[in-house]
């Protein structure tokens, strides 16, 4: 075949064996949407350390006389090497043993492990794909030139090269191919798949309905729609697919129903089958050549705390990200459509706008993820899925070859365990609040604290505790840190928060709102994830690079510096009235006074390290826990356009019917915008009545939790866990990661035996709803103010009395003031 030199951009990467040869496969697209596979051959290698009082040159020679005695590896070992690489900072000597197959790295390394000349072995876990991206610097949803031979393309491909060279280079995003499907079922049964993808195409396949339309197309059964369904796959050939909730729910359940039809899911672009690949508790689809992004997985692992709702249905999410939610149709109201052959326009319509919306929340996150991609070095379907710590980890195995570093090992499960079960260390310092209401609170946060700390004061495992005349003495105990080299770790993040601050002064100017505005904005928010879970990484128990007394260092510096800057403010004639970890809110401070205060404070801090403004507020209420303790980030905030910023309260939780929070929400505009703490009374009270007069609506009563792992998992029957299984009972689908909403009902039993899914719950009980959600949820608010449970249920005329005193209890000290 003749040569060809080819640019495309990297969307996946696997690896294959082919005549005892392994090689890389990555798969992308051209400028022009064409499929392009690069094939290139790839020996696997893993490192060996020999104990320290064999000489390198005594050591490798026996190393490879008990090598050659491995009669049953034949040829497996390609070649070994003598290198040199650092270890924990310390440059040491290792042996490079180069084998031919993926599967020899592990056979080997489980026979020489035992060996008495070897100490330890290294990077024998590291997947050859990975492996080989790492090695030759190439970054998915980034661009390479590949010269080679062109070859046949057995693979739903358009282009295929045989590689001589890969060489890096930058060009504008790629636009991939991207394709959304979701299904509905009735009882076991797939009746519809629906699939939109991002070149106008949009349809759906059902069964049992006698006649369709132009979106809908009618099966004979079920088998037939999952063998369109795998044709129509193939002939959109997509870049990638995307699904939200996927792993879990509909490719789990499109493989059930294959496996009965014994229909082959063969959707990789090999005509490979689908593969799930075990993930902790979760098993991922994972398509050969088409890169399958679960948009929920990342919600969960990523974008959820940042998210108001804690709910991560695929509603909620849209609705907060996009603005808009699903189409409403109950479940049994798909079934009873379709157990009647009716409806199908309906049921089309719901099936076909949920992948629309999935289609929709895709454009919105995945040029986060192609970010992440790209500076941690791994394919899509692997950084869509990643927790934070896999995050950074992968960061840092990418780096250390940069660098020179072996890459440590994972720990074996029992260190795992026995970091788990190590004390709680003191996390991050909390300024107790000032119980009440407060006006002209000004906001202020630092910079990347933790990250900040890491640079300053050289925080790595290999820089602690080593001597040399100039340390940094952790404060409160008897660590310290050298400075007389830089540590790995300090160097990749000080890389991440330079890289930041450079991209931050391009955005401003960057025109707001443009394309490059936004690939600017997700590059830096992506520099922010790594950067700030660099502290939780060192805690992680499952950390390479694990380091608990680095996180106690960092930690006990977070919490002298919010101290120092706290014990200035107060010597400076500055009021605090609350201050968590990296943040203080100061009361009585205008715009003026805050700017002194920044630019003070700022000039007594390292260079790495700064304190912003986040904003001025007119008001905000601090409140503590029933038991006076300090209640860590609950606060609620008044801006000056009249809009309330609320932390910790339940209006920014799930596990609250909607009747708790919308009170709560009342009772604080109420306290904070009106000034009228009779009105907040009045609105508890005026709930309680309309609870106990039936007049709520039952949607104002649904608690939705979620479902975390199978439900036989489960060693309590909490109420969420008794209504799903209530749903399962009667024919609905529950999966890990199902939300569960459902209604106390009256009755005998526990609450519990009283728990019912709400499409089925006739009543529900009164006092469950006052006396366990909304009295609960507005005393979080009102206790800062001095009240207690009595006070809501008292008669009115005791009330007026109660409400005197305590205005003349407030004004004396001054818990409602300016």
């Amino acid at each position: 075949m003749s040569d060809i030199n080819i640019r495309f951009c990297v969307i996946d990467a696997d690896h294959i064996v082919d005549e005892n040869n392994a090689y890389v496969r990555l798969w992308g697209i051209d400028k022009n949407g064409r499929k392009v596979l690069c094939v290139d051959r790839y020996d696997p290698y893993f490192y060996v350390q020999l104990k320290d009082e064999l000489d390198s040159n005594v050591g490798i020679k026996l190393f490879r006389e008990q090598l050659a005695r491995l009669k049953e590896f034949g040829g497996g070992i390609k070649n070994i090497e003598l290198v040199k690489k650092k270890l924990l900072g310390v440059e040491k000597n290792f042996i490079k043993i180069i084998v031919r197959q993926p599967s020899d790295v592990q056979r080997l390394r489980d026979i020489i492990k035992n060996w008495e000349i070897v100490n330890e072995e290294y990077e024998y876990d590291i997947p050859l794909y990975r492996r080989y991206l790492i090695d030759k610097g190439i970054v998915p949803m980034g661009w390479v030139e590949v010269r080679g031979k062109a070859k046949p393309c057995t693979e739903h491909c358009d282009i295929k090269v045989e590689a001589r060279d890969v060489i890096i280079f930058k060009d504008a995003p790629a636009q991939p191919h991207i394709l959304a499907f979701d299904i509905e079922m009735c009882g076991n049964d797939i009746i519809m798949i629906s699939m939109v993808d991002n070149k106008n195409f949009k349809k759906a396949l059902a069964w049992g309905w006698q006649k369709g339309n132009k979106r809908v197309e009618i099966l004979s059964n079920e088998k037939e729609l999952l063998e369109r369904f795998i044709s129509l796959i193939k002939e959109r050939n997509p870049d990638i697919i995307v699904t939200y909730n996927g792993d879990r729910f509909d490719f789990a359940k499109i493989r059930e129903r294959c496996d009965v039809y014994k229909l082959a899911l063969n959707l990789g672009r090999d005509d490979s089958v689908v593969v799930f690949t075990k993930r902790g508790r979760i098993r991922s689809a994972k398509i050969k050549g088409i890169a399958h992004v679960d948009i929920y997985d990342f919600i969960e692992q990523i974008l959820g705390p940042s998210l108001s709702s804690e709910i991560l249905t695929l509603d909620m999410v849209a609705n907060e990200l996009l603005g808009v939610g699903k189409k409403q149709l109950e479940w049994q109201d798909i079934e009873s459509l379709w157990r009647k052959r009716e409806g199908l326009d309906k049921i089309a319509d719901y099936c076909l706008f949920d992948s629309e919306l999935t289609l929709r929340l895709a454009d919105y996150i995945l040029p986060q993820i192609y970010e992440l991609c790209r500076i941690v070095g791994q394919p899509l379907f692997d950084i869509s899925r990643m927790p934070y710590s896999q995050l950074v980890e992968w960061l840092l195995i990418r780096n250390a070859y940069r660098k020179g570093e072996m890459v440590l090992n994972r720990p074996k499960f029992d260190e795992i365990r026995r970091r788990r079960e190590a004390e709680p260390y003191t996390g991050g310092y909390v300024y107790s609040p000032k119980e009440g209401i407060h006006e002209d609170i000004a906001l202020f946060d630092f910079q990347s604290l933790y990250p900040s700390i890491i640079i300053t004061y050289n925080i790595s495992p290999e820089t602690l505790d080593k001597k040399n005349g100039e340390e940094h003495k952790v404060p409160g105990n008897d660590h310290f840190f050298t400075t007389k080299f830089k540590g790995f770790i300090p160097s990749i993040v000080e890389e991440l928060i330079r890289k930041r601050i450079a991209i931050k002064r391009k955005m401003k100017k960057v025109k707001k709102n443009s394309i490059e505005h936004r690939m600017l904005y997700n590059r830096q928010y992506a520099l922010k994830i790594l950067a700030n879970s660099s502290y939780g990484y060192y805690a992680f128990p499952g950390a390479r690079w694990y380091s608990r007394v680095c996180a106690k260092s960092i930690a006990a510096w977070g919490r002298k510096y919010i101290q120092d800057v706290i014990d200035f403010a107060t010597r400076n004639g500055y009021e605090v009235v609350y201050g968590d970890t990296d943040s203080l809110f100061i009361k009585d401070c205008d715009k003026k006074r805050a700017k002194n205060f920044l630019e003070a404070v700022n000039k007594m801090l390292p260079e790495t390290m700064e304190l912003d403004l986040q904003g001025i507020y007119k008001s905000g209420i601090f409140v503590l826990t029933k038991t006076g303790t300090v209640a860590k980030k609950r606060y609620a905030l008044l801006d000056y356009d009249g809009k309330i910023v609320i932390r910790g309260f339940e209006k920014v939780r799930r596990d609250w019917a909607n009747i708790a929070k919308e009170t709560q929400e009342k009772v604080l505009l109420a306290v904070l915008k009106d000034r009228n703490e009779k009105k907040a009374l009045d609105i508890v009270r005026a709930t309680i009545e309309r609870i106990r007069s039936g007049k709520v609506d039952m949607k104002d009563l649904v608690i939705y939790t979620q479902i975390t792992k199978p439900l036989n998992e489960y060693d309590q029957n909490a109420p969420h866990v008794a209504a799903a299984k209530k749903y399962v009972g009667r024919g609905k689908v529950i999966t890990e990661g199902s939300v569960i909403g459902y209604i106390i009902t009256k009755g005998d039993g526990s609450i519990s035996d009283r728990a019912v899914p709400y499409e089925y719950a006739k009543d529900y009980d009164p006092e469950y709803y006052i006396n366990n959600q909304v009295v609960p949820a507005a005393l979080r608010v009102l206790q800062g103010l001095g009240y207690k449970e009595e006070d809501i249920f008292s008669a009115t005329e005791k009330t007026q009395s109660s409400l005197e005193s305590f205005f003349r209890k407030s004004f004396k000290n001054r818990i409602f003031r300016r």
